[in-house]
């Protein structure tokens, strides 16, 4: 029993490692990871949109084209730290991937190319501390102590048994009769 509760934690613990570092490996320029026209967005601040609280992961598509009135995260690169934000679609001009968005709502009242759309709010997965969790294990130093370290101490192990192996057992020699 106790060999079956240790494998099924090994196999918790690999899956969540290759999660963690198939977001990292997907990141954009952004820092958010992206699969296709998906991305996950953790949140992390309470300010960001009335529906999301702090801690949640927002899975949003972009493939979904907004209308006027339609509420939007995106890629704000007008400040000096380039942030998420949110607002409200006011004017839509073109369609598809050459788009050009007029936006309101909040600090914002710029236009936008669809480059920096990330998704729409009403088509937003939202799940409850997830963010959180992720985002502590995206961190430097959430990797380094809880995937890294790990795996180094389970190699450092399995080198240590080979070599004990190795030194308890006298060579045999093989006899073919």
């Amino acid at each position: 029993m106790k060999k079956i509760i240790r494998n099924v934690i090994i196999i918790v613990y690999a899956v969540i490692a290759i999660v963690v570092t198939v977001c990292l490996l997907s990141y954009n320029q952004y820092k958010v990871s992206e699969f296709g026209n998906k991305s996950l967005l953790i949140v992390d601040s309470s300010d960001l949109s009335p529906n999301l609280k702090k801690g949640q992961l927002a899975i949003l598509d972009k493939s979904a084209a907004p209308k006027v009135g339609d509420e939007i995260f995106f890629y704000n690169t007008y400040t000096q730290n380039i942030e998420i934000a949110y607002a409200k679609v006011t004017d839509v001009e073109g369609s598809g991937s050459t788009a050009l968005y007029t936006l309101a709502g909040g600090n914002v009242n710029q236009k936008i190319s669809s480059d920096f759309l990330i998704g729409t709010e009403s088509t937003a997965v939202k799940i409850g501390v997830l963010g959180t969790i992720l985002g502590v294990l995206e961190s430097k130093w959430g990797f380094l102590f809880l995937i890294v370290l790990p795996l180094l101490i389970a190699f450092l192990y399995e080198i240590i048994q080979v070599i004990m192996e190795m030194r308890g057992k006298p060579k045999q020699k093989h006899s073919e009769e």
